[in-house]
C-alpha cells in the first residue's frame, strides 16, 4: 500500500482514473471475524465481487490473558488459506491480509502471523492502529456516497471487537484527527459486560468509562458522526427508530433485557455477536453523546473498501509512472 514516511497516502475519491480496473482482494483479519472482500473500483467506489467471512473470535480472553487461544491459530490460518483460494477463482491473486488489534496487542500475535505463511503462503501485515483508522476513514467516505455532504468535518467511528478508531476529517482532505483507543466490542464486554443479560449498572458503568477516554475534540455543531464495523451494521437490524443518543440508550437497554442467545435467535444474528451488542451500542452512544451529534449514520464501507481503493490506487499510480 502507498505509504510515504511510514504513512498511508490520502487519496480523494477522484484518485482513481474513472474507470474500472481489475478486482483486488483484502482478508480481513479482526477480533470477532476474518473477512474476506473482492472488489472492483469504479469512479471512487468500490463494487463487490465477493465476499466471505468467518467467526475466529482471536481476540477472545486477549485483554484478560494478553494472548490468542493457541487452539484458534491454526483454524485462523486454514480460513486465510481458504480465502486467498477464494480470492484467485474470482480475479485477485495476491489478497493483502491485515490483522488488526486482536493480532497487534496479543503476546503471540507473531505465531499467527508464522502460521498463515506456512500454510498458506502470504504475508500477513500488523497494521497500526493510525493505519486502520486511515483505512476506515476512507472506505467510509467511499460508502456514503455523492449524497452524503462533507462541506463540514465529520467524525467516523470504526468499531472493532479490540479497539475503536475515532478519525476526525473531510472527504477533500482525508482525516485531520486521530486517535485508537481500547474500546473494541470485545474487549469492553469483558471488562464491564461480564453478565449475561448485563446486571443493572454495568452499561452505566460502561459509559462512564468511554466517556472519560474519549478526546477533547471540538466538532462543529451537527457535525456527522459515522459509525462503520460489524457491530454498527448489526444495529441496523436492530433498530427500528433514528439513531439518536436516547434511542440508542433505550435500545441498548431492551436488548439487555434478553439473553444474548435469544436476541441471536429473534434477530439473525450471530451468537458472538449478540453477546457483544449491548457493550457496542453503549459505547457509540456514548461517543455520539460527547461529541454533540444529532444521530448517527451508519456506514457500510470501511477498513477492508479503504484498503481496496488504496491498492488500486498503487495499480494506477505505477501504470501512469510506466507512461
Amino acid at each position: 500500500m502507498a505509504k510515504t514516511g511510514g504513512q498511508i497516502v490520502y487519496g480523494t475519491l477522484g484518485d482513481t482514473d474513472g474507470g474500472r480496473v481489475s478486482p483486488h482482494a483484502v482478508i480481513d483479519v479482526g477480533s470477532n471475524t476474518i473477512h474476506l472482500l473482492v472488489g472492483e473500483v469504479e469512479d471512487g467506489a468500490v463494487l463487490p465481487v465477493t465476499g466471505e467471512k468467518v467467526s475466529a473470535r482471536l481476540g477472545a480472553g486477549v485483554d484478560e490473558t494478553g494472548s490468542i487461544e493457541k487452539a484458534r491459530i491454526p483454524l485462523a490460518a486454514d480460513a486465510i488459506k481458504l480465502f486467498a483460494r477464494l480470492a484467485a477463482l474470482n480475479g485477485a491473486s495476491q489478497p493483502a491480509v491485515l490483522a488488526t488489534s486482536a493480532v497487534r496487542d496479543a503476546k503471540n500475535g507473531r505465531a499467527l502471523v508464522e502460521k498463515v505463511h506456512e500454510k498458506a503462503g502470504l504475508e500477513v501485515r500488523l497494521i497500526s492502529g493510525d493505519e486502520e483508522a486511515l483505512l476506515g476513514f476512507r472506505g467510509a467516505v467511499s460508502a456514503l456516497g455523492p449524497d452524503f455532504s462533507w462541506d463540514t468535518p465529520a467524525l467516523v467511528v470504526d468499531l472493532g471487537g479490540g479497539s475503536a478508531q475515532l478519525i476526525l476529517g473531510d472527504a477533500a482532505n482525508g482525516p485531520r484527527e486521530r486517535v485508537s483507543l481500547p474500546l473494541g466490542s470485545n474487549r469492553t464486554t469483558e471488562r464491564f459486560v461480564r453478565n449475561d443479560p448485563p446486571e443493572a449498572g454495568e452499561l452505566g458503568e460502561l459509559r462512564e468509562a468511554v466517556l472519560g477516554m474519549l478526546p477533547e475534540w471540538e466538532l462543529p455543531e451537527d457535525a456527522p458522526v459515522v459509525a462503520i464495523g460489524g457491530s454498527a451494521r448489526a444495529i441496523l437490524r436492530l433498530a427500528r427508530d433514528e439513531l439518536t443518543v436516547e434511542y440508542l440508550g433505550e435500545l441498548a437497554q431492551g436488548i439487555s433485557a434478553k439473553p444474548s442467545a435469544v436476541l441471536a435467535r429473534e434477530e439473525g444474528l450471530a451468537p458472538e455477536r449478540a453477546r457483544v451488542m449491548p457493550a457496542a451500542i453503549t459505547t457509540l452512544a456514548a461517543i455520539l453523546e460527547r461529541f454533540g451529534g444529532s444521530r448517527l449514520i451508519v456506514a457500510r464501507g470501511g477498513i477492508r473498501e479503504g484498503a481496496i481503493l488504496t491498492m488500486a490506487d498503487e495499480v494506477s499510480n505505477g501504470s501512469n509512472s510506466k507512461g
